[in-house]
């Protein structure tokens, strides 16, 4: 039995050393014998690599993402909002006075770079309608914009303190709030289309030498005015405009760095290329993608002697320092399936039918490195073994809530050190 084992083990050697591949993980190279019947694998060939999807649908989202970041390795990184706003009801008593109107952008405790530096807003107004210029979409996408004027109607300057202050303040310019004021109080504006002709709604501009993405929800423009009404000695009143559509303009300028080749969302850049590292930020799509090209090669091992997958888990290592906060806070990954030019195929689902994620684990603390993450993906191994043809698709990693931060990390390849190398650690089951 023992030669037997010997001679399928120096079969799949060949067989895959024949492949053309300088970053190959010999088959059956560390084979192990946990018993007569079952074997463990954990040297498949990983082909890994950077993508960039060409866009992101940030509409729907609820949270406003404002501000850049300078990033040697990633590239710099802007992200506007632009709001649509209006308030619950269209009426402004004609004893009212016009008092004054601000933006009050109220922090959701999301912050990605240095708070400790000065950021500066700049608020101005939009002068298109707010739907997407591209007339087949219905919504808006991260690459989307609108027209704006160059005036600006508000401007402050500020140190964020996302966890200690609940809001920032903009006052906006005094002539815009009084002719908001007036339309509603001679009822020029008696409805949302009334609305929307004289008021298509605002975008939120950073500065460039901003340094820090912030996070906002909630957030309104607020109208205030006075109403001596000879009852109430507190004559102060306001009306609050509301959010009804929001979408976050993030762009990333590449040109400098390692990311630079990537020219469109169907392009594969190889970890080789890229310091035997795979690129993945939120907001930006760029993604790690992980194809396991000769595993179909060992569907042979069972075909000839009977057998099956009862388990594989792939295994990733962070680079920690690609994380401005602890890697611990990136909790797990979302995995998709997708085609040899990247389109999406599917979320990867397990044996069971639910989704699959790849979720963080901590090392034994005698050893050198922290954190790894493991998903499971048994379902990806058998259905690209069983399937009837030979299938190019790969694995997508993507950070959570891709449409609603910027975090970023940085994945080690399969040919990086024995602490922090990439594997797939597959069991077989001979019968």
């Amino acid at each position: 039995m023992r030669n037997y084992f010997i001679f399928v083990l120096l079969s799949f050697t060949i067989l895959i050393s024949c492949n053309d591949d300088t970053k190959t993980y010999l088959v059956g190279e560390d084979f192990i014998e946990l018993d007569s019947k079952v074997l463990q694998i954990d040297t498949l060939t990983l082909k890994t690599s950077t993508i960039q999807l060409d866009s992101v649908i940030t509409s729907g989202s609820d949270r406003l993402l404002i501000g850049s970041l300078k990033d040697a390795a990633f590239g710099d990184l802007t992200s506007q909002s632009f709001l649509r706003l209006a308030p619950k009801d269209f009426y402004i008593d004609e004893k009212a006075t016009y008092d004054s109107i601000a933006l009050i952008l109220r922090y959701n405790r999301y912050y990605y770079g240095d708070t400790l530096q000065v950021q500066t807003y700049r608020v101005h107004e939009i002068t298109d309608d707010f739907e997407p210029k591209d007339k087949d979409q219905i919504q808006f996408y991260n690459t989307s914009t609108l027209n704006f004027s160059d005036e600006v109607l508000g401007e402050q300057s500020f140190k964020a303190y996302p966890y200690k202050k609940d809001s920032i303040n903009i006052t906006l310019n005094h002539s815009f709030g009084k002719n908001l004021f007036n339309n509603f109080q001679n009822k020029t504006i008696e409805n949302i289309d009334d609305l929307d002709k004289i008021f298509k709604g605002i975008t939120i501009v950073p500065d460039n030498n901003d340094n820090t993405v912030l996070g906002f929800a909630g957030s309104v423009i607020r109208l205030y005015y006075t109403l001596d009404d000879g009852l109430n000695s507190d004559n102060d009143r306001y009306k609050d405009f509301d959010i009804l559509e929001l979408f976050n303009n993030i762009t990333s300028d590449k040109t400098s760095t390692l990311l630079n080749p990537i020219t469109d969302g169907e392009y594969i850049l190889p970890s080789d290329k890229t310091n035997n590292k795979m690129y993945i930020q939120s907001g930006t799509s760029i993604n790690m993608r992980v194809e396991i090209p000769y595993v179909r090669d060992l569907t042979d091992l069972t075909s000839e002697n009977g057998g099956t997958v009862i388990n594989a888990i792939l295994k990733m290592y962070p680079d920690p320092k690609s994380h401005n906060e602890n890697i611990s806070a990136i909790e797990s990954l979302n995995v998709f399936v997708v085609d040899n030019k990247n389109r999406l195929v599917k979320q990867l689902t397990g044996l069971n039918g639910n989704p699959v994620y790849a979720t963080l684990k901590y090392y034994n603390a005698e050893l050198n490195y922290d954190y790894y993450y493991s998903v499971d993906i048994t379902s990806f191994i058998d259905e690209t073994q069983t399937s009837t043809y030979l299938t190019k698709y790969a694995l997508l990693f993507q950070l959570p809530n891709n449409s609603q931060s910027v975090d970023k990390l940085l994945i080690y390849d399969g040919t990086s050190g024995k602490e922090t190398k990439m594997k797939v650690e597959l069991t077989y089951l001979l019968y």
